[in-house]
């Protein structure tokens, strides 16, 4: 030891044990703030990012993730109901006997024994609560893949609403510039007594009912933003620019009939097969409670010290007992009432989703094929605009017209209206794919 302090203590030693010091910090430092970065929102934020973390554990997922929890909890705990019980027992006894025996000074009567308990068979009765069990584990899965493909869907919209959002605002910012040179030009006019009060007046309302649309947008970025880090699991961390996406896989999908859509639903919706499994699962447990009224067939064996010998101890025993339940009707008869109840509501809830699912699927058809021919009535148009603002910016630079700045309006509009309706047409077909439990590939294999 006191080699050592006196090695530490010298000013060299001490010198060199602080720049090690002061090294190691900055080595970790370093590498919590690449941490930080790895995690981090990359610049600008894209879409495919985003959709890759509709798997990270956000609280609606979370919700769904305990609920399978707690299911395998249960089936393992199934599992161990019929596993083998041992025991240790220990037992201090001091006893004044009424008769007097030879060796009455003896009063302890202490016992150790190791006991076994193992049930052989019930008659079904184990076996159906597993496979109950099992078959609420596997709707619990169902659940959980269906609140994944929702996680998806949302992050997905509000990826759209931000970009839509930006673009609002850079349109608005257009518009407002028109306007404001407009209006400059105006004023002008009215300083120089060729133009009236309220005629000036009716541009200056012009102008701030736009500048007031400019500063919603502006506000209405910060909102859908918001809303978007929430989605991926990254509240407060607002992506500060968003990519805006090319041309999206979805556009050029082709419809799949209605009949096939629905068909595959009703076999792989996630929701209907979640429902399936509840459904199964309650018979089985149906089936459980009726086998309470067979016998149980359970083994037995014992190994005891005893601290004195009297009749009727065992230094070891094996048994082998049938337990057959002879009062238990009434108990039994509620518990399957209850059962049949609830098998009764799960089928009657799972037509009911499913006719609903029908549908909602029929609806999203109509509404795809709706877009898609919105689609191209909106490309005749963006082409009628862009030819118009050729033809607008011509007669500007002979000085014929002025319109040339609302013509770069109509235009932008005519690209928001386009860039809507293909967000519109991807949303539709991720909700189709839920619904319909599966992709757009595996629909046309089938």
């Amino acid at each position: 030891m006191k080699l050592v302090r006196g090695y530490w203590g010298r000013p060299a030693h001490r010198a060199v044990f602080c720049i090690c010091q002061l090294c190691c910090l900055l080595l970790l430092q370093v590498l919590i703030v690449e941490r930080l970065v790895a995690e981090s929102l990359p610049e600008p934020l894209t879409l495919d990012y985003a959709l890759s973390l509709s798997e990270q554990m956000h609280p609606r997922l979370q919700q769904s993730e305990s609920l399978l929890q707690q299911a395998e909890a249960e089936e393992r705990a199934t599992e161990l109901e019929n596993d083998a019980r041992i025991l240790l027992e220990a037992r201090l006894r001091y006893s004044n006997p009424l008769i007097n025996y030879e060796n009455k000074t003896i009063r302890e009567d202490h016992r150790l024994g190791l006991i076994l308990d193992k049930t052989l068979y019930d008659f079904g009765r184990s076996s159906a609560r597993e496979r109950a069990a099992q078959n609420r584990v596997q709707s619990r899965k169902y659940f959980y893949r269906d609140s994944l493909r929702q996680q998806r869907l949302d992050i997905m919209r509000r990826y759209f609403d931000v970009v839509l959002a930006d673009f609002e605002f850079v349109r608005y910012n257009e518009e407002m510039a028109v306007v404001f040179v407009d209006l400059e030009k105006l004023r002008e006019r009215h300083a120089l007594g060729q133009l009236s009060e309220i005629d000036l007046m009716e541009k200056e309302a012009e102008y701030r009912r736009v500048r007031s649309l400019q500063v919603a947008a502006q506000n209405q970025q910060r909102i859908v933003r918001a809303r978007l880090a929430y989605a991926m699991n990254r509240p407060g961390e607002l992506p500060a620019t968003v990519a805006r996406p090319g041309k999206l896989p979805q556009i050029d999908n082709q419809i799949p009939a209605l009949e096939k859509l629905q068909a595959q639903a009703m076999l792989q919706n996630n929701t209907v097969q979640a429902l399936r499994a509840e459904i199964a699962s309650v018979r089985e447990k149906l089936s459980a409670i009726q086998a309470d009224s067979r016998p149980v067939l359970i083994g037995g064996a014992q190994a005891n010290a005893y601290s004195r010998a009297r009749a009727g101890y065992d230094r070891w025993r094996l048994e082998l007992k049938l337990e057959m339940p002879l009062a238990e009707g009434n108990r039994i008869d509620a518990a399957v009432a209850q059962q049949r109840a609830e098998l009764y509501r799960l089928q009657a809830e799972l037509r009911d989703r499913s006719e609903q699912i029908k549908q909602e699927i029929l609806e999203l058809w109509l509404q795809l094929e709706n877009l898609h021919i919105q689609r191209q009535q909106m490309q005749t148009q963006s082409e009628y605009r862009e030819l118009y603002l050729d033809r607008s910016r011509a007669l500007y630079d002979m000085e014929v017209t002025t319109d040339l700045g609302d013509a770069m309006v109509r235009i932008t509009e005519a690209e928001r209206d386009i860039m809507i309706t293909d967000f519109n047409i991807a949303l539709v077909w991720e909700q189709l794919e839920i619904l319909a439990g599966g992709t757009f590939s595996t629909m046309e294999e089938k």
